[in-house]
């Protein structure tokens, strides 16, 4: 026999699981506070502050720690007094080359002006007569013996070596005694064989200078070591 199972309305349904009014009771807390008599004894009843950001103080440009002496210098403020370091070696150098470069010049005139007072001073005052002579010419030698430099018997054998001898500023006259003709020195000197006289040294000098003589075409050459054998003779006049 088949059981009779009673149907309920739908609103029944509702009405039993919707909560009655009046019925509501307040949430419990999950975590209630504690009152000051349930706290332990040590635990603080003030809250901790909550923790404000703070940013990082700029470090000073000098400060001490631990008894040293720091110094801290931004990047851009490094630059600048390197390129300003820089500057003044580079001002320092081209002042220093531009007064070198003065000084030098000053030095250059002060030696100019001191060679030339020097010259000046080293320079004899000579007469116009004086200057025009040859060295040998300007002092006069003392003595009667003069240099007989080449003997020969035809007079024009001899201009030429009167010409070569006069071109080094030794004047000589040709002279005949006899049947020969004599070249010898106008000027007269102590006795040419004696060493350290005057007389010497002009009868070595007339034998060096005779040692170049080129006799022209057609004319005595006068050997190989032309005038080697010069010496003194006392004459009258």
């Amino acid at each position: 026999m088949a059981r009779y199972r009673k149907k309920k309305a739908l609103y029944e349904v509702i009405g039993k699981t919707w909560p009655k009014p009046g019925g509501d009771k307040p949430l419990e807390q999950l975590h209630p506070e504690k009152s000051d008599k349930e706290r332990p004894a040590g635990e603080s009843t003030t809250r901790m502050p909550e923790r404000v950001a703070r940013w990082p103080k700029r470090p000073r440009i000098v400060q001490f720690n631990a008894g040293k002496i720091e110094i801290s210098i931004p990047y851009q403020l490094a630059i600048a007094l390197l390129l300003g370091v820089i500057l003044l070696v580079l001002i320092a150098f081209r002042l220093g080359q531009k007064t070198k470069s003065e000084q030098g010049a000053t030095t250059s005139n002060a030696e100019r002006a001191v060679k030339t007072g020097e010259s000046s001073l080293k320079a004899p005052n000579l007469s116009a007569s004086e200057t025009k002579k040859p060295a040998a010419a300007v002092e006069k030698p003392k003595g009667n013996n003069r240099i007989v430099i080449q003997t020969y018997r035809l007079r024009t054998h001899l201009e030429p070596v009167k010409q070569h001898f006069a071109q080094f500023g030794i004047e000589t006259e040709i002279k005949k005694i006899g049947d020969w003709y004599y070249l010898v020195t106008k000027d007269k000197y102590e006795n040419p064989e004696k060493s350290g006289t005057d007389g010497y040294f002009a009868k070595q000098k007339i034998i060096e200078l005779g040692a170049e003589y080129k006799a022209p075409q057609g004319y005595e050459t006068f050997g190989s070591k032309p005038f080697h054998d010069a010496y003194g003779q006392r004459f009258d006049d």
